[in-house]
């Protein structure tokens, strides 16, 4: 039986034009999706959740920066329903405007029928074009500004439902 999965990633650069407030972040592009829902138009940040079981969600950034040479941090996290979810942000710290770098964030999470997951990013200084970057290398794929892997690890059974995690 293939499990619900999905593969996002975005073909733009997405920059938080305020500092230190939390941005969604978009996620244009469907590479491979099943048993999930997710639309590239509207609210594209957005992942709603069919099928109740435990998750393994996996995004990469890639991360850069405009101008500057402060160091400077860019922060990472997973929102679940509108709420940040614990102990899911990460953060890199760049240096100078030449600095390009991919973080991880992953999580293994409980999600039920409806839920809604959304990857989160917020900058330090936004004047210094931090943020998420996309390039397309000549001859070469594109290379996304974010790529989202998640994969339902194990399905819930939906009468246990109340009784998991909450």
């Amino acid at each position: 039986m293939i499990r619900d999965f999905a593969q996002l990633s975005c073909n733009h650069d997405q920059r938080p034009k305020k500092s230190k407030e939390a941005t969604p972040v978009s996620l244009n592009v469907n590479d491979a999706i099943t048993g999930i829902e997710h639309f590239t138009s509207k609210d594209n940040s957005i992942i709603r959740i069919k099928r109740s079981g435990l998750y393994f969600i996996m995004a990469a950034p890639q991360v850069g920066r405009k101008k500057g040479d402060a160091p400077r941090y860019i922060d990472i996290w997973l929102r679940k329903n509108g709420e940040d979810v614990p102990n899911s942000n990460v953060r890199t710290i760049l240096h100078h405007g030449s600095i390009k770098d991919v973080i991880v964030n992953q999580s293994m999470i409980p999600l039920f029928r409806e839920d809604t997951i959304q990857v989160m990013m917020s900058v330090e200084d936004a004047s210094d074009g931090i943020g998420l970057e996309s390039f397309n290398p000549k001859g070469e794929p594109t290379i996304p500004s974010i790529i989202l892997s998640m994969r339902m690890v194990e399905e819930y059974d939906e009468l246990l439902e109340d009784q998991i995690f909450k």
